[in-house]
């Protein structure tokens, strides 16, 4: 799902490409992602912010209206109406992330050379949705459809780390169960490592759910800019030092924007301003 940019002569991008009806149809969709992205607006704003000349957003914004792709009250506030509510829920009741996950996930393993998971929560567990095995022999033992806890596995630390604050408190102030010498058991240490992910952009499984195994994990976002699952690449760790985490982390970030992209989360960045939300990481 591709997003509206500025340019330079109009703000909105595709506007220089597009002629005609379809550059009419760019700057239409662009008035629309401004006021999805801040909210009810002015025309006076959307004419400031779009770049459109005021004639033409007028233009715009009665066809949009008529549509039932706008509304508007008795102030003068643009705000999204009633058909994109029915677009936007018949968007959700067809996707499947697991087949929208299923050839980046095939590339991303092709690429490391190592097996990839798809996680979600379930119960305060990690529930694993989708595994794309490494061509090797030797390779973690998870299956799809078991479940593993959240506060050792990569994915479950992802998941764990952007969870609302009271999901994350249930989880640490119940007993945090050893699957190997290197569990974080402590609260405290679990709760630093939770804050480590979010600032760091991906959560590493330090041979802490299943012996010889590492696992790096990245976030999935939704089209709410919450993290709805999480993505990674696990390996024996004899084959997967630490000094490669970056790297392959990296490979699995670029996944799990496309992947999010494909859910309908939609990035602010400065450049941007009418993206929405944010970014994140999963093992």
């Amino acid at each position: 799902m591709s997003r509206l940019r500025m340019d330079d002569e109009s703000k909105v991008a595709g506007t220089a490409a597009a002629t005609g009806t379809a550059k009419a149809l760019v700057k239409g969709m662009g008035l629309v992602d401004l006021i999805a992205a801040d909210g009810p607006r002015r025309l006076t704003d959307l004419v400031e912010a779009s770049g459109v000349p005021r004639g033409t957003v007028v233009r715009l914004l009665e066809v949009l209206l008529d549509a039932g792709i706008l509304r508007t009250d008795a102030a003068g506030l643009y705000d999204l109406g009633p058909r994109l509510a029915v677009w936007g829920q018949r968007f959700l009741d067809r996707l499947d992330i697991r087949g929208l996950a299923q050839d980046l996930m095939a590339g991303l393993s092709a690429e490391t050379r190592e097996t990839c998971f798809l996680g979600i929560v379930q119960d305060d567990q990690v529930l694993y949705v989708a595994k794309i095995d490494s061509p090797q022999a030797v390779r973690p033992a998870a299956v799809v459809g078991t479940v593993n806890p959240l506060h050792c596995t990569g994915i479950g630390k992802v998941l764990l780390a952007h969870a609302d604050e009271r999901t994350r408190r249930r989880c640490l102030e119940r007993p945090l169960v050893r699957k190997t010498p290197n569990t974080i058991t402590d609260p405290d240490a679990l709760a630093a490592e939770l804050a480590a992910t979010r600032d760091r952009g991906y959560a590493i499984d330090e041979i802490e759910n299943e012996d010889g195994v590492r696992c790096v994990a990245v976030p999935v976002r939704d089209h709410t800019g919450q993290v709805a699952a999480a993505l990674s690449v696990s390996a024996p760790a004899y084959r997967f030092p630490r000094e490669g985490l970056p790297a392959v982390a990296e490979l699995a970030l670029a996944a799990a924007a496309t992947l999010s992209e494909r859910l309908g989360h939609q990035p602010r960045t400065p450049a941007d301003p009418t993206g929405s939300h944010e970014h994140e990481e999963v093992s």
